[in-house]
């Protein structure tokens, strides 16, 4: 099986002190492979920048997504852009909806944690797992 990743997913994985840690880790370690937009690496660098988590460290960790045997990194498409400045409601779910175009575009299931983006999916008649 395979997936388009929402960040989360890696953010979970990534703190071994995160409540949703050994879910997230358990199931990308079940995924044959991950489709990663590359929104998602951004938000990713955000996150950690907010989160003041060392430099290093993030170097190491996006490093270790990108090259992973499983990647394979997907640049964010001008039909992605359209689908989300339509679907969103407000300018902060712009990003999820990149993501969910993609997961769109490949017809590949969202593993994703957050249970609003998980109604938009339903509602969109996305497939989602996590």
């Amino acid at each position: 099986m395979s997936s388009v990743l929402d960040t989360n997913a890696l953010v979970f994985d990534t703190f071994e002190d995160s409540q949703l840690h050994e879910t997230a880790r358990s199931k990308l370690n079940s995924l044959e492979r991950w489709y990663i937009p590359s929104i998602v690496f951004h938000e990713y660098i955000w996150f950690m920048k907010a989160e003041e988590i060392e430099l290093d460290f993030t170097r190491r960790k996006l490093s270790e997504y990108l090259v992973n045997a499983k990647t394979h990194y997907c640049p964010i498409e001008s039909t992605d852009i359209l689908f989300a400045s339509r679907e969103m409601g407000d300018y902060g779910q712009y990003n999820d909806f990149l993501i969910v175009s993609v997961s769109r575009r490949l017809d590949q299931p969202l593993l994703t944690f957050d249970n609003d983006l998980r109604k938009a999916c339903k509602r969109l008649e996305v497939k989602t797992i996590g």
